[in-house]
């Protein structure tokens, strides 16, 4: 029995039903949620029930392996714990999520680039990207600039404001320790045209 996160209230789940609505007609079997939490895979789970889920965790993040693996408790669920920046994801899927995933890459001693890089290289149809507009860790010209070059296409932009802004006291960015306030959040619906040859 799945014990899913009631996210019904939360932006979160609002922005990945705006941002997924062009595919309603899309066959999504299998989805990989990379930089997994409680929220991000309760709100795939729901909104795609017949598929299989693989839960991207950084090696040893108990914060989300255990309440992913206690909590939620489906056989729908597959928890994964890999560096998404040192190992490559084998096999194919149909929707890679990555919710507020990319600024959190220097937490873990990586750069931003290099991980979104490393998402981007999954073997996807789809990438639902959504992040902290005011993260400085994350670099929005650079993603859409990257993703004109290299065979993606932004179906979906959305700018969803943030109703419970949240403050980050100290963010390490570069050799800097900057303040901001998450006022609001930054979403694409990208297709991989690559996966189409």
């Amino acid at each position: 029995m799945e014990n899913l996160v009631n996210t019904s209230h939360s932006i979160n789940d609002k922005a990945f039903k705006l941002l997924t609505k062009k595919l309603k007609d899309e066959k999504i079997e299998k989805i990989i949620d990379a930089g997994s939490g409680k929220t991000s895979a309760s709100i795939v789970l729901k909104y795609y029930p017949q598929a299989m889920v693989d839960a991207v965790v950084y090696p040893g993040d108990n914060r989300k392996k255990n309440p992913l693996e206690n909590a939620i408790g489906s056989d729908r669920l597959n928890v994964v714990e890999l560096d998404l920046c040192s190992s490559s994801v084998v096999g194919n899927y149909d929707l890679c999520l990555a919710m507020q995933t990319l600024g959190e890459a220097q937490n873990f001693g990586n750069s931003f680039e290099k991980l979104f890089h490393s998402i981007m290289d999954i073997r996807a149809k789809w990438f639902v990207l959504y992040d902290i507009l005011e993260d400085p860790c994350v670099h929005y010209r650079y993603i859409e600039q990257y993703l004109k070059e290299k065979g993606f296409k932004i179906i979906t932009k959305k700018k969803f404001r943030n109703p419970h802004p949240e403050h980050y006291p100290k963010v390490k960015f570069d050799k800097y320790k900057l303040e901001f306030d998450s006022k609001h959040f930054v979403g694409y619906l990208i297709k991989n045209l690559n996966m189409e040859k």
